[in-house]
């Protein structure tokens, strides 16, 4: 989002001739097209690509303000540059963040204040973009709902490169020693960032596109080549040839430009390759935009003004847009968002010229030293961070309260806790102690995962549970994440029985050896290189084991093929297949059923509950069991091929015969869109104990 300024006349911008209206008519492009992105994605596929174009102007006008200041002077004042900016950028983001996060307190549900407030934190620092890049790498985070503060990350990325590019500057500087001009020594730096930093891009967009999209590295040519573009002094066009030659490259970068919000769909790996055409094309127009039809339609007072207001523009409307939904209890219809688009450019409005700029140019604002506004910009930072503090501490208090109460009922006589309630059962188990109980809390209920890293990898390694020596069983667990929330329960299990039990789980990816979706080739292939490992550790060791259990989830990366039918029957076959490679027909095989799907805001929802649990959060048995049970399926299939192998069915826990709650026996079943909870898996644990002890007791019989 581009900072700079320019806009219709004000306090701010009293001389029309110096301003570059073809620039400022690029900003209102790239802003609009953001805006009617998020409030209509589907009318306007590729809308996102303004941000790309933000890039650009604030890469061509921050280089050619440096290197003015270099030619003019011999040399950058790195604290006047970033006093500048601070001025600039700190009064609207800081009142944004403000106001976002006491809307947040306000409205937003609790269960999602973790979140929200490490993201608050990180947009006031600007490192929002790592923030949001190691949720992207993270498999447990992929289900994280979208902030109201995601949207700084390309400010974060913004403010990066303002630190970076003058450092390095006046980095060359120095070390040429005025050997070379300032001009040549910016062409040769921004021309290795453009080079270096598109051909990271495209790997790391090929290969991990989660970071790429938020990666600084991966936007820095960007920034670079609008940076190499104000390096490039063009001569006076004198002639009617060389007028039309720049009309023509600025109409060859607009039509670039009007393509791309096309062409580019939220399906393109991106940025990659394809974010050439934006910034290309926004890079044409800055070069080649002054003096044509584009300054004309730049200072038309509409277009003038929301370019004027683009930074402010960009700073509310997403907090609308995520916020506005959770207050109204649905999502946003045309009306509400026509509502929302009409207060985010009232609130730019206001922002920008009754306080923003008021503020900025006011005489003790623009008096003040480097010194007193970086001291000033630090306090001001620690203080709008502290509210995202002050969530995060309200969410502890109550990870603090829900923990302690379960250790509470654990040590004490809680007969209908969880899954002991029984709730399919003719008389279920019924303790009005519970009615107003909720654990985990739905504020820490992401936190409420038994998983260990040493269970769990992409490059195939398994840890021991229960017994290590001396066990009078030995069980083999595989699977994806489904698997592994059963991981205390498992632990239990071992050490109640005196079995060792070798459990492996990765992210996505079970015992399988049909091909399953991926997000991109390099995620693909790892999946499938663990899944060859898994086959050939069951293989080794399946003379010493007793049995091999097996889960996954029925809905994350599910096998390819169309869905319906032939995807069900896909899933089976690879599921026997993998079995018969790596159990044969001498390891028994048991297959553990999904656990049913929740409601896609089950935590938000609970969390939203006041009083006796009620079933508002609740999803219909239908829906929750509404995918096809493929280990079903492939336990009937590999045993009529000869295989031994048996099903273990905990829906009964989960359901009755119409529902399946949210919460069961005072404890929240889900910690988000598909996980359990680990306090409820753990009340499950007597009920697996139960019938893993059953199916390997039927196995042992067969044997015999």
């Amino acid at each position: 989002m581009s900072t700079t300024q320019g806009g219709t006349r004000s306090p701010a911008h009293r001389a029309r001739d110096t301003t570059r209206w073809d620039i400022q008519g690029l900003r209102a492009f790239a802003v609009l097209s953001v805006v009617v992105y998020h409030l209509w994605p589907n009318r306007l596929h590729g809308g996102f690509v303004g941000v790309d174009v933000f890039f650009v102007i604030s890469g061509y006008l921050i280089t050619g303000h440096l290197l003015r200041e270099q030619l003019s002077s011999g040399r950058i004042r790195l604290a006047q540059f970033w006093s500048r900016r601070a001025k600039r950028l700190l009064p609207g983001a800081f009142l944004t963040i403000l106001a976002t996060g006491a809307a947040v307190l306000l409205v937003v549900p609790s269960a999602l204040w973790t979140q929200y407030g490490r993201e608050l934190i990180a947009s006031t620092v600007y490192a929002q973009n790592w923030e949001l890049a190691a949720s992207a790498v993270d498999y447990l985070d992929a289900d994280n709902e979208a902030s109201p503060f995601q949207h700084f990350w390309s400010l974060s990325v913004e403010e990066q490169f303002y630190i970076a590019l003058p450092l390095l500057l006046l980095l060359l500087a120095l070390a040429v020693r005025k050997r070379v001009s300032p001009v040549t020594t910016a062409r040769i730096l921004l021309g290795a960032v453009v080079v270096l930093s598109l051909v990271w891009c495209i790997v790391q967009t090929s290969t991990n596109p989660g970071v790429a999209y938020f990666s600084t590295a991966t936007r820095a040519w960007e920034f670079a080549l609008g940076g190499l573009a104000a390096t490039v002094r063009l001569p006076a066009a004198r002639t009617a040839v060389a007028r039309r030659f720049r009309s023509g490259a600025a109409v060859v970068g607009a039509i670039a430009l009007i393509a791309s919000l096309v062409v580019i769909t939220p399906a393109t790996p991106f940025p990659g390759i394809a974010a050439a055409l934006p910034v290309v094309g926004a890079t044409l127009v800055v070069m080649f935009g002054a003096g044509t039809v584009f300054e004309l339609l730049g200072s038309i007072r509409p277009v003038a003004f929301v370019g004027r207001i683009s930074y402010s523009l960009y700073l509310w409307h997403w907090p609308l847009v995520v916020i506005v939904p959770i207050a109204l209890g649905h999502p946003l219809g045309w009306k509400s968002k026509l509502a929302v688009l009409v207060v985010s450019l009232v609130l730019a409005a206001v922002t920008t010229v009754w306080f923003e700029e008021p503020l900025r140019f006011s005489g003790w604002v623009r008096t003040l030293r480097p010194r007193r506004v970086a001291v000033l910009g630090a306090v001001c930072t620690v203080l709008v961070a502290a509210l995202g503090a002050s969530t995060l501490t309200a969410v502890h208090v109550q990870e603090v309260q829900a923990a302690t109460f379960t250790k509470q009922l654990s040590q004490g006589n809680a007969p209908c806790f969880g899954a002991a309630a029984e709730i399919s059962a003719p008389k279920p188990c019924v303790d009005e102690r519970l009615a107003d109980v909720r654990v985990p809390a739905p504020s820490a209920a992401k936190q409420d995962d038994p998983n260990r890293p040493a269970c769990w990898s992409g490059k195939f390694q398994t840890c021991v549970l229960g017994e290590e020596s001396g066990y009078s069983k030995r069980l083999i667990v595989i699977g994806d994440s489904h698997s592994n929330t059963l991981l205390a329960a498992y632990d239990d299990i071992g050490r109640k029985n005196g079995w060792r039990i070798d459990l492996a789980g990765t992210g996505g990816c079970y015992l399988t050896t049909a091909q399953q979706d991926a997000l991109n080739d390099s995620s693909l292939a790892t999946c499938n290189r663990w899944k060859q490992l898994a086959i050939q550790y069951v293989e080794r060791h399946r003379d010493e084991a007793d049995a091999l259990v097996v889960a996954h989830s029925t809905t994350q990366m599910p096998v390819t093929a169309p869905e319906g039918p032939a995807r069900d029957a896909a899933t089976r076959a690879g599921l026997v297949d993998a079995w018969q490679q790596a159990a044969g027909d001498r390891l028994p095989v048991i297959a553990i059923r999904d656990n049913p799907v929740p409601r896609r805001d089950v935590v938000a929802c609970v969390s939203r509950m006041s009083g006796p649990t009620d079933s508002s959060c609740d999803q219909p048995r239908a829906a929750a069991l509404g995918q096809t049970d493929s280990s079903a399926e492939a336990v009937e299939a590999f045993n009529a091929a000869g295989g031994r192998s048996a099903l273990v069915d905990l829906t009964p826990y989960y359901c009755t015969n119409t529902t399946c709650p949210a919460v069961i026996g005072g404890v929240l079943v889900y910690r988000d869109t598909s996980h359990i909870t680990g306090t409820w898996a753990k009340t499950l644990e007597p009920y697996l104990d139960q019938q893993l002890r059953a199916r390997l007791a039927s196995f042992d019989r067969k044997t015999v």
